[in-house]
């Protein structure tokens, strides 16, 4: 009998045990992500963008050729993001090492992603939104950045521009015609440039058209559309006699 009840009791005991390791590796079990960071409103959008704007302006001054006729002036903001600014404080002598320090409120920031096609430079703004100041610049040479919404409208607006077969569709169909972009980045062969291209692709209504889809290369101001392609004919097999099967 005491032999029986130790068994059940150990049973139990394993049950419990296996319960505690499945709890312990449930999702719900799982420590939960971090909220996501409150975004912007749209004056400290603004705000941010104007002084990363200035100090892109104040960064081609010290650009050498940067200012001169010929350089390409085209810059964009590509991002404005909410910077985390909470910091933990050290903590005190005595504190106990589980107890959680509160954390330290900082005047928010935000940092502002500009790119620049004169030199292929995609340079980060780290905008004090209290204080109004620009308080950190970092630059990256020849990274693969986003597209910002203007290089799109732009890209749109130099297919039109320079492409036959695009300027016959907007003669053809007009307003009943919607755009869409594919966009991908890519070194050319002694070029250290990262080209910036934006395929665009036409809708009539609901129906994708397969002709014309241009390439710009926004780097290059080049308008490149391809010829349509040409499915290849299925010949047909002919026996000995000639006839066909």
């Amino acid at each position: 009998m005491n032999h029986s009840r130790f068994l059940a009791a150990a049973l139990v005991m394993m049950c419990l045990a296996g319960g505690a390791v499945l709890h312990a590796r449930s999702p719900q079990a799982q420590p939960q992500p971090p909220r996501p960071r409150p975004g912007l409103t749209a004056q400290q959008t603004r705000q941010a963008i104007e002084l990363a704007q200035g100090a892109m302006r104040e960064l081609r001054k010290k650009t050498e050729g940067a200012t001169e006729p010929e350089a390409d002036p085209r810059e964009y903001i590509v991002n404005v993001e909410l910077l985390d600014t909470k910091d933990n404080p050290p903590r005190p002598e005595g504190e106990s090492s589980t107890g959680k320090p509160a954390a330290k409120a900082v005047a928010p920031r935000a940092v502002v992603t500009s790119y620049r096609y004169f030199d292929d430079i995609t340079v980060y703004s780290t905008i004090d939104l209290q204080t109004g100041r620009v308080v950190d610049i970092q630059a990256a040479q020849h990274m693969r950045t986003p597209l910002s919404d203007d290089e799109y409208e732009e890209a749109q607006a130099m297919a039109r521009a320079k492409s036959d077969e695009v300027k016959k569709l907007y003669e053809q169909y007009g307003d009943q015609l919607s755009v869409y972009p594919q966009f991908s980045q890519f070194t050319v062969k002694g070029d250290p440039r990262v080209h910036r291209v934006v395929h665009l692709n036409y809708r009539v209504g609901k129906r994708d058209l397969s002709y014309p889809r241009p390439q710009v290369d926004l780097t290059t101001r080049e308008v490149v559309t391809p010829a349509p392609e040409v499915e290849p004919k299925v010949r047909r097999r002919r026996d000995p006699a000639g006839n066909r099967p």
